[in-house]
């Protein structure tokens, strides 16, 4: 790669970031590094110098007036701004610099603005709305596009109505590195509709300046409003700006709030009176004393930044170039059976090697041979044992993770009420990856970091060698081999109440023991979290509709009449309506805790009235908390003798109660079968205590196949019309995929415990033929302790030993005797 910088990249390095020297930091988007020559010119400073308050007229004071007023010039000149036509207010970040444009908005007078905003905002700017009389979000780009050509024809129903009007986007994502038009500043300013004359731009510009030129140089192309931070340029100091053109801080006037440096009188007894002050902007803006100490850090940040990189074109190209080759590293990274490894969040309207439309950022998940995710949590924890720093989550881009991961509304609530929270573990659901990894180069990133990443990918998550028992993945069932067919699916939401029947176009989530929102609630008298069994109950008619989030009841109840005057007598229905994503509580915030109790009664009067009025007795809803997927087995195991135990059960067409969950139609021959294959999941037949007597149903229980690594199996569902197969304890083993699936539930895994390998077999055979693959000893073998039962996760217990004849003859008599 050709040098950009005055300097080599290595001697960059070497010299200014020594504590690169044993990791691989590819977190730039989160915050760039500090080089050693910056820290120590400041140290310097502070220990040579005396810097006062700069509110005070002292000689330590005035010098530190001079140095802040520097260093705000030095911005200025960094993003070719005229002193004449913008000013430099210091804030703490970019986010503080976004709430103080907020204050002056959300104090203008009645009716209030109206604010609009881009997918691709950091959650900061998203806020701006709560404030808003009227907020927008503009879903793409082209969007954008077309309101600034015809804003008559795609005009917010109160926009024209608002007093004024605010337009906030970022000038790069900061999920995926899409750089949006900066011209759209400019085009708003100049257009003739009226709409646009009271219409204001903010830029966040914190993740675009990090690694490229922001000019500001032409007035009438520069936004209102700029928001940045400096430790994303620097690494230091932790301090951030907002840039204002000086026309628009008319806006200012509004804000009411004033701080200690801002006004010139202010009086406090009988009379409430103050003048602010009006010599600059930023002096009516910067409330209380400056961080003036990282402001003269500031100062020697700018010197010793462009010492070691000449400029920020310089910087541009470098990472435009290193991103460009990551990028299409990442893309042509293929498993053994040509499935790609890396599923990579682009903008269509981006191009890597284009500065103009894409910045160093890519936005990612992983993806196994056979199509299914790898956890973004599991990428992570392995990178930090490889010492690699990057982001995995939510990344503060709401917009672009649900763009990008198809997440729909309900999608993101359902997701939140069952845990997900930024940065957490759980990296699936619903068969889609709740977040994204994340990799950002800057100014010091080098070829050998994107060699390293690469090479980390490929070693530990490129499947190189094609399945080697294909006959484990189940094939589909054919009509001529299905023995029966899912006639339909119940959902009996609430224990003991009726059941719902899913629509036949909707598959269902199935889990290793019941359906999804199959017996999550049930009755409680009121005081008591003892479920109630009543046979009135069933009068109860429950419906789902998941993707409003609500689960509606429906009951019959007598009318209430007076017999003296109305001896006719009737019935009425009652209904009301429940959220599937708001917990029992009041609170919008599941219950996470372990150690609460597992059922959780509903505070509401108005469920607590429904059912009261339907039952005849004082009782309310309760839902079994802790849904999280982590605690929710030990929450359902914790209740015990319940009327309805929460399983999943199968029955046969025509056959009476208790009620099951799937029925069948065709022959009824799984009567006498121990499993049973319904579409591509295996179930072992369990009979129940019931299904001794009369009603013929059975409870199942789902045998996972653990060489079954696909989106189908990591998203089990199951729908009306799939075909039906069944097997005897005998003749089950003539059926590979089932055979593993029931040595799942019998043996434990027995790991590979070759370096970068580590899969998991369930069969003795199978872990001899995949031990095959790696007898060339190009492999590098860990063994704790001298034992494969010691094989762990923890890198630092390991003992890594290079293969020679004699270690691995060692090795195999060892995992001879293990099998």
């Amino acid at each position: 790669m050709a040098q950009m910088y005055k300097r080599n990249i290595t001697d960059i390095r070497i010299l200014e970031y020594p504590a690169l020297s044993d990791l691989t930091y590819l977190d730039h988007a989160g915050t760039t590094l500090y080089a050693k020559s910056l820290m120590q010119r400041f140290s310097t400073d502070m220990t040579k110098h005396v810097f006062g308050n700069p509110h005070s007229a002292s000689p330590s004071s005035m010098r530190s007036t001079q140095r802040v007023e520097n260093a705000r010039l030095k911005v200025l000149r960094f993003f070719k701004a005229d002193p004449e036509h913008f000013d430099v207010v210091f804030v703490a970040n970019a986010t503080a610099a976004v709430k103080l444009v907020l204050d002056a908005f959300r104090d203008v007078e009645a009716p209030g603005f109206w604010y609009g905003y881009h997918r691709d905002a950091h959650t900061s700017l998203v806020g701006l709305r709560q404030h808003a009389a009227e907020s927008r979000c503009f879903e793409s780009d082209q969007a954008v596009e077309y309101w600034l050509k015809e804003p008559r024809q795609d005009k917010e129903p109160r926009q024209d109505s608002l007093a004024i009007g605010l337009f906030a986007y970022p000038a790069q994502s900061n999920m995926n590195g899409h750089r949006l038009p900066l011209d759209w500043a400019r085009r708003l300013r100049k257009s003739s509709h009226a709409e646009y004359q009271k219409m204001y731009i903010l830029l966040d510009a914190a993740a675009y300046v990090t690694t490229s030129q922001l000019d500001l140089s032409d007035v009438e192309f520069a936004p209102d409003f700029i928001a940045l931070s400096f430790y994303k340029i620097f690494g230091f100091p932790d301090l951030g700006a907002l840039i204002v053109r000086k026309s628009a801080s008319d806006k200012f006037r509004c804000r009411r709030y004033f701080g200690g440096g801002t006004v010139d009188m202010v009086t406090t007894i009988k009379t409430a009176w103050h003048a602010k002050k009006e010599q600059t902007i930023h002096d009516q803006l910067e409330d209380g004393t400056l961080p003036f100490h990282s402001i003269i850090a500031l100062d020697h940040a700018f010197n010793i930044h462009d010492e070691l990189y000449g400029s920020m074109d310089n910087i541009s190209r470098h990472t435009c170039a290193l991103a460009l080759d990551l990028y299409n590293r990442l893309a042509s990274l293929q498993h053994g059976n040509g499935q790609p490894v890396c599923e990579i969040y682009k903008d269509p309207n981006s191009q890597y090697g284009s500065s103009k439309t894409q910045g160093p950022t890519i936005a990612f998940n992983v993806r196994n041979a056979q199509g299914g995710w790898i956890g973004k949590s599991y990428v992570e924890n392995l990178a930090i044992v490889h010492n690699i720093h990057l982001r995995t989550g939510g990344v503060c881009n709401p917009g672009g993770i649900a763009t990008f991961c198809d997440l729909d509304y309900w999608e993101l609530r359902r997701n939140f009420f069952e845990g997900v929270r930024c940065g957490n573990d759980i990296d699936l659901l619903g068969g889609k990856a709740t977040g994204i990894i994340r990799v950002s180069l800057g100014a010091m990133s080098s070829q050998e970091d994107v060699d390293r990443f690469i090479n980390f990918l490929d070693e530990l998550f490129v499947e190189k060698q094609q399945s080697i028992m294909p006959a484990h993945m189940p094939r589909p069932i054919s009509s001529a081999e299905a023995e029966a067919t899912v006639e339909r699916i119940q959902i009996f939401p609430i224990m003991g109440c009726s059941g719902w029947q899913v629509p036949h176009s909707l598959g269902w989530e199935i889990t290793d023991k019941f359906l999804e929102y199959d017996r999550e609630w049930c009755v409680v008298r009121n005081g008591d979290t003892t479920p109630l069994d009543y046979q009135n109950m069933q009068n109860i008619r429950p419906h789902l509709d998941v993707e409003k989030g609500i689960l509606t009841l429906t009951a019959s109840i007598k009318k209430p009449t007076d017999s003296a005057r109305d001896p006719s007598s009737g019935e009425c229905n009652k209904t009301i309506t429940i959220s599937l994503w708001d917990g029992p509580s009041n609170s919008t915030q599941p219950n996470l805790n372990p150690n609460r109790p597992p059922l959780e009664p509903y505070d509401s009067e108005a469920i607590a009235s429904f059912f009261t009025a339907v039952l005849g007795i004082p009782c309310t809803l309760a839902r079994f908390t802790n849904t999280s997927r982590s605690h929710w087995n030990d929450a359902v195991s914790t209740v015990l003798s319940l009327p309805r135990e929460r399983v999943l059960t199968l029955s046969a067409v025509g056959q009476g109660e208790p009620p099951a969950n799937i029925i069948l139609s065709g022959s009824s021959q799984w009567k006498h079968q121990r499993y049973i294959r319904i579409g591509q999941h295996y179930f072992e037949i369990i009979q129940s205590a019931a299904s001794q007597t009369s009603d013929g149903s059975r409870r199942l229980v789902r045998l996972p196949n653990i060489y079954d690594r696909s989106l189908g199996a990591q998203y089990a569902i199951i729908r009306s019309g799939d075909y039906v197969q069944t097997f005897s304890a005998i003749t089950a083993s003539r059926d590979t995929a089932l055979r593993a699936c029931i040595a799942s539930e019998s043996a434990g895994q027995q790991v590979c415990p070759v370096s970068n390998c580590r899969r998991d077999f369930i069969l003795a055979e199978d872990l001899v033929a995949h031990f095959r693959v790696h007898e060339r000893g190009e492999d590098v073998i860990k063994i704790c302790n001298g034992s494969v039962d010691k094989v762990v996760d923890k890198v630092d217990t390991d003992v890594m030993l290079k293969p020679t004849p004699k270690r691995w003859r060692r090795w195999k008599s060892l995992f001879a005797r293990r099998i």
